[in-house]
């Protein structure tokens, strides 16, 4: 059974847009996708950019750094098999956004 922590309000990350937030310790970059939620760690294998700060568009973030581009859903590069980023799972409970306190396995 997975844990989950509370970290924001459906209302907080309007469409189109995302956040940082903190689940024990880890920054994780909460993304809406139209409507969808998602959650990445939030910094890029690259060197380290914020990934809440991208670009979104559909179901990728841009680095906002050096244009790495990553699929909200795997957390895998959308330019090659070379870099990927942990995905935590998201769930809706009332207005409570919530995210996993463990990432997705591999």
């Amino acid at each position: 059974m997975t844990d989950y922590v509370t970290v924001a309000r459906v209302a907080d990350v309007a469409p189109g847009t995302a956040t940082t937030v903190v689940v024990d310790r880890r920054e994780i970059a909460l993304f809406n996708a139209g409507g969808t939620f998602y959650a990445l760690e939030n910094t890029c294998p690259h060197q380290g950019g914020p990934l809440a700060e991208g670009w979104i568009e559909g179901r990728t973030v841009t680095c906002p750094w050096h244009a790495w581009c990553f699929d909200l859903a795997s957390g895998k590069m959308t330019l090659g098999d070379y870099a990927e980023v942990e995905t935590f799972e998201v769930r809706i409970v009332d207005d409570e956004v919530q995210v996993s306190r463990t990432p997705r396995p591999a």
